[in-house]
């Protein structure tokens, strides 16, 4: 395929190789300094995430893997994922993998390359409008509902390639029918001048509009129309227009430029660790701090690093040695991301059975999907809200039902099974484990978590198999009160309104089948919730039990990771769960309650700790694999009990 011009043919191979080059050396430094950084600074499940994004980076699929999360890149978590800038990394490189190849193949059918090009954005824009209600998530990582945005500045290089001339004359109307409303008579290079600088002028107030007027919630969507179109604008006046010559092209401009990429790299990593580090939001003079860090390195990543390894003799060998070493990075992460982040923890007696619980949940979770197919597809991708089955249907003799404090139970519960006893899981996102309840759907939590809307649907499926399986002796009703605090609707008597009321039917409701069915039935009341800032100066000061501590500074994370039960979250939830679940169950002999507060806050103090300083939780209040074993047997003896 030749290129115009009478330039050398060109070749995907050194189109690649190129891109290589270019991108390559600055991630890889990065990559490599924030890995070790992390093995210092990260928890074991935060080191594992670090891990799977860097191997998703490798691959240039941040992106995706980041969707496949089901995270919010504007939440306060996205703010402890050092490489989640990366999404957007990796939708470029998508697009230079594919677009590519689409000009060559219709180039050689002879298909109209312009045509293509806006048929081309015009979908993908058209996609992402529809999606940003129905799907936010999937508008903001998906490729094909962001290429848009770079198909803007490829329709605008073809045009000034090809069409160099109709800008010109473009120009020279709009500024000679501008300066006749101004009442002059300019040259033809004055009017040319004149439209590329309100051209210029008007590119850059798009811009400022699209940094501060907007925020989070208006992108992705059709406000992304303003920085998009302000940059498109502003390339499209070209250099010699005022603001392009004197604001973008003095010396400070252009040296940030040169340093734009590296730069690009660096910016965010230092301020999520600097955020895990003080365990909040870093003080100015922190973030500060940051920038200039970040600065530094990328003149250094920009003078040293990249010189080397992107210009000169050798560019195909060079290519491959990158190409190489990113190769190892990706399979490194792969691998330390299946070991949940524990490598560095090779102390731990439970490693292994943490190993094992891990390997197998997906296994589990295939089993359940044989039963209750449509529950991945209806619920999201978060481990704990995924149903599991640890045997066949038939075998199983312990039922976990309610939310996603249902499924951070699950790993422990499998691990203390017996041979006659199998344990299954149906954890729905933010749902009350009652019949005919629907918590967490009103529409502000309807936006922030998507799939509550199939909830009440998806646990109607698993009080289906309980009552069905006769093998299901004991039934677990487990739930985070705070997703159903004064939001919960009652589809059996959608006229109830009143909020006591309606948990009130709900728990009667759902005592009543359960009994009829012979079930035994237990509550559990659930395990303390953290405030969010408690939580995160919690795992800072935890990152370094694993290097050993004298007493003193142990002393100081037992205290930085411990509360009264009066400063928890959600008292006021957890007390009416109690409270409710208790007054309803007068009368009946089959139901008991497992007190999990209990058990996590010994002598009124607790602890997101185990005995050896190791942290618990995943997050302010799921507990992690290490927890949920941790409070297994405390679940179990009470089951065993009856």
């Amino acid at each position: 395929m030749k290129g115009s011009g009478g330039g050398k043919p060109f070749s995907f191979i050194d189109f690649y190789s190129r891109r290589v080059r270019r991108i390559f050396p600055s991630l890889i430094f990065c990559l490599l300094t924030f890995l070790v950084l992390g093995h210092f600074v990260l928890l074991p499940d935060e080191y594992s995430l670090l891990w799977k994004h860097t191997a998703g980076a490798s691959a240039y699929v941040s992106n995706l893997v980041l969707w496949s999360e089901a995270g919010d890149y504007f939440q306060t978590a996205s703010q402890t994922k050092p490489l989640l800038h990366l999404w957007s990394l990796g939708i470029e490189e998508q697009f230079y993998l594919i677009w590519p190849l689409l000009l060559f193949i219709a180039y050689r059918l002879r298909f109209n390359i312009l045509a293509i090009a806006l048929i081309g954005a015009l979908a993908s824009f058209g996609f992402e409008l529809s999606s940003v209600r129905s799907n936010p998530t999937a508008a903001f990582y998906s490729p094909f509902l962001r290429f848009w945005e770079l198909m803007a500045g490829s329709i605008l290089a073809w045009l000034k390639l090809y069409k160099a001339e109709m800008f010109t004359n473009l120009a020279e109307r709009c500024g000679s029918c501008i300066s006749r409303l101004l009442h002059r008579t300019p040259s033809e290079a004055a009017s040319v001048r004149l439209c590329s600088n309100i051209l210029s002028a008007l590119g850059l107030i798009s811009i400022l509009i699209g940094i501060f007027a907007l925020n989070s919630r208006h992108l992705p969507g059709s406000k992304a129309l303003y920085p998009v179109l302000g940059a498109v604008m502003m390339i499209a006046a070209g250099k010699d227009a005022f603001l392009n010559r004197h604001l973008l092209s003095n010396r400070v401009m252009v040296w940030f430029g040169l340093i734009s990429y590296p730069l690009y790299i660096w910016h965010w990593p230092f301020i999520s660790f600097a955020w895990i580090v003080e365990g909040a939001l870093p003080e100015l003079k922190v973030r500060l701090g940051c920038i200039a860090l970040a600065v530094l390195m990328a003149a250094m990543t920009y003078y040293l690093v990249e010189p080397k390894l992107r210009w000169g003799r050798y560019g195909g060998y060079k290519a491959a040695g990158l190409l190489s070493v990113m190769i190892v990075i990706g399979v490194t992460g792969l691998h330390e991301m299946r070991n949940e982040g524990y490598d560095f923890a090779a102390d731990d007696p439970e490693q292994p059975l943490i190993d094992a619980i891990s390997s197998r949940l997906d296994g589990d979770n295939a089993r359940c999907l044989k039963a209750v197919p449509d529950w991945n597809k209806l619920s999201d991708s978060r481990y704990f809200v995924k149903c599991r089955f640890e045997r066949e249907p038939d075998e199983n003799t312990i039922a976990i039902i309610g939310d996603s404090h249902g499924g951070h139970i699950y790993p422990g519960i499998v691990s203390q099974t017996k041979d006659n006893e199998g344990a299954a899981v149906f954890p729905a996102a933010c749902a009350i484990p009652l019949m005919g309840l629907h918590s967490g759907a009103s529409p502000a939590d309807l936006r922030s978590l998507p799939t509550a809307a199939y909830s009440e649907h998806l646990l109607s499926e698993g009080f289906s198999y309980i009552l069905t399986h006769k093998n299901v002796r004991k039934v677990i009703l487990s739930h985070h009160p705070n997703c159903s605090w004064r939001n919960v609707v009652d589809t059996k008597n959608p006229g109830n309104h009143d909020f006591k009321s309606v948990i009130r039917d709900g728990f009667v409701r759902t005592y009543d089948a359960l009994t009829k069915a012979g079930k035994e039935i237990y509550v559990i009341w659930d395990s303390p919730r953290y405030p969010d800032d408690q939580f995160l100066r919690c795992k800072s000061a935890a990152a370094g039990r694993t290097y050993g501590m004298r007493s003193s500074a142990a002393s100081k994370v037992r205290e930085t990771c411990s509360a009264k039960p009066s400063g928890l979250v959600g008292v006021e939830a957890n007390d009416y769960w109690k409270e409710v679940s208790l007054e309803t169950a007068a009368g009946y002999k089959n139901i008991h309650f497992i007190d999990l507060g209990e058990f996590f806050c010994p002598h009124g103090v607790c602890s997101m700790l185990d005995g050896r300083g190791r942290i618990l939780y995943m997050d302010r209040h799921h507990l992690n694999i290490k927890g949920s074993i941790y409070a297994a047997p405390f679940i179990m003896e009470e089951l065993r009990k009856q």
